[in-house]
């Protein structure tokens, strides 16, 4: 029995190797994106080539395995998944367009930091938000319908 084949009565398995793929390229991405800010390239056009293909890589390999994943699953677990992106990563995006402006509004500047830390900490805050509100909305889909 191959691999791909147990993988796929395993849903969980399924999921965690995408998972893993994506971790493992995020991973590899920020090791780069590391790399090139700690030396002299990080402010050139060399520096932003690097970190940008490095991400780029890392969001293909992710895209990949997920259409893979995606693929795998029935049409009942596809609707959910879609169900909850929509409705679960929308609140997340209000949410957390909420808790950025009002956090930002109400900083001091000397507590803001500069625009690079404003960007990245929004991005990762606006995923995080959108990720948990999917997760609720998932879970809630499939209870409802149990």
């Amino acid at each position: 029995m191959s691999m791909e084949s147990s993988m796929s009565r395993h849903p969980l398995a399924r999921y965690g190797a995408v998972m893993g793929i994506c971790a493992l390229a995020g991973l590899i991405a920020g090791a780069v994106s590391g790399v090139v800010s700690n030396t002299s390239t990080e402010s050139t056009p060399l520096g932003v080539v690097l970190v940008g293909v490095s991400v780029a890589v890392a969001m293909g390999l992710g895209i990949w395995a997920s259409l893979r994943w995606w693929r795998g699953l029935d049409e009942a677990a596809q609707e959910a998944h879609k169900w909850a992106w929509w409705w679960g990563s929308t609140a997340g995006l209000s949410l957390a367009g909420v808790v950025l402006f009002s956090a930002v509004y109400g900083a001091p500047d000397r507590l803001v930091g500069d625009a690079k830390d404003l960007v990245l900490a929004g991005a990762a805050l606006v995923a995080l938000f959108q990720m948990a509100g999917y997760g609720v909305a998932w879970a809630a889909w499939w209870l409802k319908r149990r």
